[in-house]
């Protein structure tokens, strides 16, 4: 199925927002740090659409699905 995944933060080196993404039918949230290549603790929150979904959210086909880093500064 495809999808359109943003990724914000230092996680845009990983996907290029424009694009869409196809994945495995059946898959969740935490999926995509496996299928996109870096590790799940470096995602603090998903979201389908506006919602923030947990973990363990099942991904339904041409989903908008974002995913954010731990927010640091000093």
């Amino acid at each position: 199925m495809k999808i359109k995944l943003i990724c914000f933060g230092h996680l845009t080196v990983y996907h290029s927002n424009n694009d869409c993404l196809e994945i495995p039918d059946g898959s969740v949230t935490s999926d995509l740090p496996v299928l996109l290549g870096f590790p799940a603790k470096d995602v603090a929150m998903y979201f389908v659409g506006e919602q923030r979904v947990s973990a363990d959210h099942e991904i339904l086909n041409e989903d908008v699905v974002k995913i954010f880093p731990p927010i640091t500064g000093g």
